[in-house]
Formats: structure tokens, C-alpha cells, sequence
């Protein structure tokens, strides 16, 4: 869950939210101070109104007293009573009624509050909010109680527009860093990317300069490394091109002994046998069957070694490519394989396709397959290969309007994603990008593995054949 929901998230979004939460827990701490000293305030504030209005009655009281106006009190209120702050002045009338003198005709101060209840509940003080003088003569007790609504209304409104320019200020602050997070992190944005490209082989990828100069040097140096690297894969794929070509031409020279030289001795041993065994069987006697018996088995291991003989020259060199249809080579090889592994099950497709693609494109193909089939059957352990060979019409803007594709599924125990890539496979991908062509691999741990080249081809030549692409077309 703390990976997906942290994680997971990109950096500029982490930084943001991490900033967001400072400045929330600094507000939060702010708030509590603010509200602890308003508390503070409104407490002392209460205390001294209380002692002004306690001692301001005593002396408007005393003053109506010694005017003789105290018994008019229930007709007339004196002024000088009805405007003080912070505090309500309450007397009992003779009729036994209790009559509000301060504020005018208002209702109980807190209820009048204008902030909010959680806010008056935090900044409430807690004094003494009654004080009861009487008269000397017994008669009109006065009540004087603590109103700290104007108080708490007042420091309501000067919270609550810290709390707006507060948060103004954060969405500002927030979009700012939004701004500049993006303008700073899409250079490592670039490189994730350029990364990604190089590990897909595009050692063509170049990244732009940076205005941060930390980050500048960087892409400069993944720059650096990214030209070094396709120099490296020009000289590899030169290499390997030098190397299938040496290996194609001693499998060639190979081929070449084999069918010249082994061949005939074969045959040569082949017909000797059989002439000795004709001429044993003119004769009569043990020993004459003796020599027949040695001559046809001399006939039966010339020709298992004649079918052995067979069996390398179509390894080597698939027989005479241009000469015998792609499509008849193909289902030749894999029904050798499949009686060569009979426990496997090869099923191969091939659709509309040219008689030839040109020596070097048909030999690609051959094998691509081959080798592909070997490894499902050897490393993969597979039960079912699948072998599917078509050509493709395309169109695009670059004059080739066809391509062959060929996909070889098998459902064996797959490549393990640390695996490295072996050299038949290397080897595979190498002989495809030679002919212009893309080799791609597919696989997961059970999943089996999937094959998959493609070679684009131009329209025939003059001779009828398919030209390959050029290079360019990678």
C-alpha cells in the first residue's frame, strides 16, 4: 500500500506534498498559538472590563442615589450605562423582573456570537462572570456579567483572514513549485527516457543541454555515453556481420568436402560392397557366406554414414537456395527436426510467399527458424512449436510495400528475465539487422517464448527476385 501510495508517485509530486504538510503542520501550530493567545487575551481583557464596569456602576448608583433619582430606575434607565463594552448590567425591578441595562435589548452575549462554535469553545475564558452589588438600602440588586462576543468576534475575523491569506498564499506557493519542480525535473524526465531508448537499442538518442548546470553535465555525459555506446554497436554489428559471413563461408567449405570428398568415398565404399557380395554369391561354401554376410554389413554402414552425410550438408548449407522454393526448404527443415524430436510438436504455416528473397534474406529466415526451434526444443523443454512464415503488404513513404513476417511461438518454460541473451540468439538478431530486418523476443518465466522478424522487401528487380531493404529501414 506505501509503495503504491508513496512510492510509486512521481518526484515532483512527493516534493509538493511534502511541502504542502510542512506548511499544514506550521498552521496548525501557528493556529494553536494564535487561539492560546487570544484565550490569554480575551481572559485579561474580560477581567479589567469587569473591574472598570464593577466600579463605574458603584459610582452611577451612588450618584442617583444622592439625587434621589435611584426610584426612577425602573422608568429610566441611565445612559451612561447602556454603552459599555465587554460586560452586561442587569438589575432587579420592583415588580421582581430582571431587566437588561447594557447591552440594549440584546440577547445573551455568547449566543450572539459571530464565529463559529468549535472557535468560541477554544478562545471562551474562563473568569468570573458574575459580580452582585446591593444598595445600601437592600432594595435593586445590580448583576454585572463578563460579554466576551465583541471580544471573540473580533478575534474571529482577524483569524479567519490569516487563515484566507494563509491559504492563498500556500496555493500560490504550491502552483510556484509546481512551476519550478516541472522546469528542474524534465531534464531527468528526458533522461528516464533516453535511458529507456538506449536500453531498447536506440544508441541514437540524444538529449537536450540543461540550463542547471548540475543537470548539464549529466546530459552531457549520458550524451557522451550514448555516442560511445553506438559507436560500440556499429563495431559489433560489424563484427557480427564479419562473423556469420566467416561462419556461413566455412559451413560452405564444409558442405563442399563433404558432398566432393566424403560423398564419393561413400559411394565408392558403397559399390565395392556390393560388388563383393555379388561375387560371393557365385561362390559356394562357409567362407563365401562369410564375405557375404561382412559385405552387406559394410553396405548398411555406408549407407546409415550416406544418410548421416545427407543430414550435415542440409544442416550446413539448406540446399540450393534460389534454386528450390523458400516455402519447400522451410517444411523440409521442420519436418527434420520433428522426426529428429518426435516428442516435440512442430506445426508449421507457410502463406503466400516469393519463391526467393535473395540468398541472404532466405538464408536469414532458415536460420532464424532453425535456430529458433532448437532452443524451444533444447532449453525450453517445449511440448508444441508453432511456425507461421507470410509476406505482408505494407504501406509507407518509403517505396517498400511488402515484408515477410515470420513468428515462432512454443510454449515452453520461457527465458528468465535476468537471463542474458545467448550467442545463437545474439547471433539470430545480428543475421536479421544485416538484412535490414528487426528480430524481437518475447518470453516470460512459463509463459513460453515468441520469435518475431521482420524484413521489409522492395518490388521485384529485373531478375524477378524480391530486393531486400536497405539498412536504413531499421
Amino acid at each position: 500500500m506505501l509503495q503504491k501510495l508513496w512510492y510509486d508517485q512521481p518526484v515532483r509530486t512527493q516534493l509538493i506534498v511534502v511541502v504542502a504538510m510542512i506548511n499544514l503542520v506550521a498552521a496548525l501550530i501557528a493556529g494553536a498559538v494564535s487561539i492560546l493567545n487570544t484565550r490569554t487575551a480575551t481572559k485579561v481583557e474580560m477581567e479589567a472590563s469587569l473591574e472598570v464596569a464593577e466600579r463605574f456602576v458603584d459610582v452611577t448608583l451612588r450618584d442617583l442615589a444622592a439625587q434621589g433619582k435611584l426610584e426612577a430606575l425602573d422608568e429610566e434607565l441611565p445612559p451612561q450605562l447602556k454603552h459599555l463594552r465587554h460586560v452586561r448590567i442587569m438589575f432587579m425591578s420592583k415588580s421582581g423582573q430582571l431587566a437588561i441595562i447594557s447591552p440594549k435589548g440584546e440577547a445573551s452575549g455568547i449566543d450572539g456570537s459571530q464565529a463559529p462554535t468549535w472557535f468560541v469553545a477554544l478562545v471562551h475564558p474562563e473568569v468570573a462572570q458574575r459580580t452582585v452589588r446591593l444598595l445600601p438600602n437592600g432594595v435593586h440588586p445590580v448583576i454585572i456579567l463578563g460579554e466576551p462576543a465583541d471580544e471573540i468576534n473580533e478575534a474571529w475575523q482577524d483569524f479567519s483572514s490569516l487563515a484566507l491569506i494563509w491559504l492563498a498564499i500556500n496555493a500560490i506557493v504550491l502552483v510556484i513549485l509546481y512551476i519550478v519542480l516541472g522546469r528542474v525535473l524534465d531534464p531527468l524526465a528526458s533522461l528516464s527516457k533516453g535511458m529507456y531508448q538506449l536500453e531498447g537499442g536506440e544508441y541514437g538518442a540524444r538529449l537536450p543541454s540543461s540550463k542547471l548546470k548540475e543537470l548539464a553535465v549529466i546530459t552531457d555525459r549520458f550524451n557522451m555515453l550514448a555516442n560511445a555506446l553506438e559507436v560500440a554497436r556499429k563495431e559489433n554489428a560489424s563484427l557480427y556481420r564479419q562473423l556469420i559471413n566467416v561462419q556461413e563461408a566455412e559451413r560452405r567449405e564444409i558442405a563442399n568436402e563433404l558432398h566432393d570428398e566424403a560423398g564419393p568415398c561413400l559411394f565408392g565404399i558403397a559399390a565395392n560392397a556390393s560388388s563383393i557380395q555379388t561375387t560371393a554369391g557365385q561362390l559356394s561354401g562357409d567362407r563365401a557366406t562369410r564375405i557375404t554376410n561382412r559385405a552387406g554389413e559394410i553396405l548398411s554402414i555406408a549407407e546409415r554414414l550416406k544418410a548421416m552425410n545427407r543430414a550435415l550438408l542440409k544442416k550446413l548449407r539448406p540446399g540450393p537456395l534460389g534454386q528450390v522454393k523458400l516455402g519447400d526448404l522451410i517444411v523440409e527443415l521442420t519436418a527434420g527436426l520433428q522426426s529428429r524430436h518426435p516428442d516435440t510438436q512442430i506445426q508449421t504455416t507457410v502463406g503466400s510467399i516469393a519463391k526467393s528473397y535473395g540468398e541472404s534474406v532466405d538464408l536469414a529466415i532458415y536460420r532464424c527458424i532453425q535456430e529458433a526451434i532448437t532452443n524451444a526444443i533444447r532449453h525450453g523443454h517445449a511440448d508444441k512449436v508453432h511456425v507461421d512464415l507470410e509476406q505482408q503488404r505494407l504501406a509507407n513513404d518509403r517505396g517498400h510495400n511488402n515484408q515477410i513476417r515470420l513468428m515462432v511461438t512454443d510454449d515452453g518454460k520461457g527465458i528468465a528475465p535476468t537471463a542474458s541473451k545467448g550467442f545463437g540468439l545474439t547471433t539470430m538478431t545480428e543475421r536479421v539487422r544485416s538484412v535490414g530486418g528487426q528480430c524481437m523476443i518475447e518470453s516470460g518465466p512459463s509463459d513460453g517464448t515468441t520469435v518475431r522478424v521482420e524484413i521489409p522487401i522492395k518490388q521485384k528487380n529485373e531478375k524477378g527476385v524480391p530486393e531486400r531493404a536497405p539498412e536504413s529501414v531499421r
